[in-house]
């Protein structure tokens, strides 16, 4: 295995990565449940926005917090604790047998993903060289976008087996079997100290650059709002409007996730080449025209879009959590709990406005209103500092 301090892909990298897959499967899980829970439930399309602000502000918002204590104390036991809770989560929603119950379960399962990426987080960046950090955290957040895709797929197929919703349970056993693994080997994934890796200068708090910070987390709020829209309104456009298979629109779902993987890792990759801001950018650039189409193509043609969408959209994911930690030297906890945490959990109250004006105008409003959000990030990011293009 190579050496962690020479190599860009080491052995901690690697475990972090599969710690991150495990523990956002149950964030690609709940949109594919979505459409029968609304069925077995009889909730409201505003219900629906509820249970996705819930598991957005319990597995987001709260991570500042999480971020602020470790970046004062290093809490490697929180991860091994805080995957199996995101498990236990999921697998317990599928036998839930009023609304109430049902955000109780979205809510464990949401403080486990919120005790989780801090500290991860953080320990990716210190095993990370500086030259290199960015495709070390495209890596890693690709990671939880895989996750979120097999979360996506191995729920749709779950829910065409007898017992239905009750497969959920499955959701505890990759869980488990990870926590166990990352137990065994926290000295390696998580590190004890600031003075990790002999990373002691860089590492010490310094002044944080708030006004290009504020417009960074207004720009992945944005962007995450539309992905949580598009991640929950796939689904219920074409099982509850179209009336079409929701394994078709299981598929759907998982397309557009997969397409946000691999977009995750190329933009990572590229913005160590080019600079973040440029693919903050142009990834809006290419998102807008497809968000505005989705609607408009079907069947293979669809297929193809959701993948490219997803791309360009999650493209500056893992991006924006490095310039995040660059614009807050010495606090890569606090950044983390901020851009995974906070503001994409504030992307949840988009949803829940988008679950309003479905209710109100229809869900194909939804998909009128959506495009709005690329180009208003577009905007957003050439007001941050830097070049918009150059090479590294």
């Amino acid at each position: 295995m190579p050496n962690f301090k020479t190599s860009w892909l080491p052995q901690p990298l690697l475990l972090l990565s599969l710690s991150h897959m495990v523990t956002d499967l149950s964030q690609g899980a709940l949109p594919v449940l979505l459409p029968a829970l609304k069925t077995s439930l009889d909730l409201s399309y505003t219900q629906i926005g509820v249970i996705v602000l819930v598991q957005n502000l319990t597995s987001s918002i709260i991570q500042p917090l999480f971020g602020m204590i470790t970046d004062k104390v290093s809490l490697p036991w929180l991860l091994p604790i805080s995957i199996f809770l995101s498990g236990l989560g999921l697998a317990i929603t599928g036998f839930m047998p009023t609304y109430t119950a049902l955000l109780l379960s979205v809510i464990i399962g949401g403080l486990g993903v919120a005790g989780f990426h801090p500290q991860a987080s953080k320990s990716v960046h210190f095993v990370s060289s500086d030259q290199l950090r960015g495709r070390s955290m495209g890596l890693f957040s690709v990671g939880g976008n895989l996750g979120m895709a097999v979360g996506a797929s191995f729920m749709m197929l779950l829910t065409t087996l007898p017992g239905g919703l009750h497969n959920s349970v499955w959701f505890v056993i990759p869980a488990s079997i990870t926590a166990l693994l990352i137990w065994r080997h926290l000295g390696k994934v998580s590190p004890q100290s600031f003075h990790h890796a002999g990373k002691t200068d860089a590492a010490k708090p310094k002044a944080i650059r708030l006004a290009p910070l504020l417009l960074l987390l207004t720009f992945i709020f944005f962007r995450s709002t539309l992905h949580a829209g598009l991640s929950t309104y796939i689904p219920i456009y074409y099982v509850n409007y179209l009336n079409g298979s929701p394994v078709y629109a299981g598929y759907l779902l998982s397309l557009f996730l997969v397409g946000g993987v691999l977009g995750t890792f190329v933009g990572a990759m590229l913005s160590d080449k080019f600079g973040r801001k440029a693919i903050l950018t142009f990834s809006m650039v290419i998102v807008l025209p497809m968000v505005a189409a989705i609607p408009l193509t079907s069947g293979f043609m669809t297929m193809v879009l959701l993948v490219f969408t997803g791309f360009a959209l999650i493209s500056s994911f893992a991006t924006t959590l490095v310039l995040s930690q660059e614009m807050m030297p010495g606090y890569e906890g606090m950044a983390s709990g901020l851009t995974i945490g906070l503001t994409i959990g504030l992307g949840g109250v988009g949803v829940t406005g988008l679950g309003y004006i479905a209710d109100l105008y229809g869900v194909p409003a939804v998909f009128t209103i959506m495009p709005v959000f690329p180009l208003i990030g577009f905007f957003l990011s050439l007001l941050l500092p830097g070049r918009l293009l150059h090479r590294a």
